[in-house]
């Protein structure tokens, strides 16, 4: 294993399991209905959020399903479907992506997921967590409650979005939300917004996965069945998010961005101010 890659990994994988979760595969193997069928359940659901906003089924898919399986099976299983995902939206939309924007963010993501892995080794990553769990939630609740706003925010935004999406995807495997802020704060047209995301979260994605595969933890025997079993369900959930996206107005798609975006933030201060105690 490359040097750093196992702290990266542990680092994304946030709090240690406890007993209840440590050794779970072999408590819920997948011939079991209950794990099985609340797992199909919960990825549906949080797919169908994916396929409106392009983003964020990892919010609720990693922190739930690690009660059932342990957390570094949960990320890879969680980065390949997100991965898959983002592949499978980009493509259908791929000519209403603005790519002036992608063309400033992506350099930065980059560079952002070098810079992480960097502050990664460095700094207390508690505080990080909490302090950009904070930020996210507060943003998106502000967002829900403040007054439209009609003027975009200045493209000078761009390379700060960018690395911030690219590190924290590197540090907690969560580098949707920094970019999805940008872009909806730059795009108003509802079908260029969602392609520019989907494109956007997707080259995160891919470079977690990189670092997945670098640190050996796609290399799980359980990895195969899993994606055989849950990855119809992704797809039904896209599907029917993607379904839902057609015929829902612009404001309440940004409302539904800003909501994902209060449980995110939400979900990174418990799991770390509260679960890792």
């Amino acid at each position: 294993m490359p040097p750093g890659c196992d702290t990266i990994v542990k680092s994304m994988a946030g709090p240690r399991a406890g007993p209840s979760t440590r050794g779970a595969l072999h408590l819920f193997p997948f011939d079991q209905p209950t794990a099985a069928f609340a797992g199909l359940a919960i990825i549906a659901l949080s797919y169908i959020v994916f396929g409106l906003t392009g983003f964020g089924a990892s919010l609720m898919t990693v922190p739930i399903l690690s009660h059932f399986y342990p957390v570094p099976f949960v990320l890879a299983l969680a980065c390949i479907l997100d991965l898959s995902g983002s592949m499978m939206l980009g493509w259908r939309r791929r000519k209403e992506a603005d790519k002036s924007e992608l063309t400033w963010l992506l350099p930065f993501s980059l560079i952002g997921a070098a810079g992480g892995v960097t502050l990664l080794v460095n700094l207390p990553r508690t505080v990080i967590v909490i302090g950009l769990g904070i930020f996210i939630a507060s943003y998106g609740l502000y967002s829900l409650l403040a007054p439209a706003q009609k003027k975009p925010v200045s493209r000078r935004w761009a390379p700060l979005a960018g690395f911030m999406g690219g590190a924290s995807g590197a540090m907690f495997g969560m580098g949707g939300p920094p970019v999805a802020i940008y872009i909806t704060r730059r795009i108003m047209d509802k079908s260029r917004l969602m392609a520019t995301v989907s494109v956007g979260v997707g080259f995160n994605l891919a470079i977690r996965l990189l670092v997945f595969l670098a640190a050996g933890v796609l290399f799980q025997g359980e990895l195969i069945p899993a994606l055989l079993i849950f990855g119809p369900a992704a797809m039904l959930g896209i599907s029917i998010g993607s379904r839902l996206h057609l015929s829902m107005p612009t404001a309440n798609l940004l409302r539904v961005v800003y909501v994902v975006l209060i449980f995110s933030g939400a979900s990174l201060v418990i799991r770390n101010a509260v679960l890792a105690h």
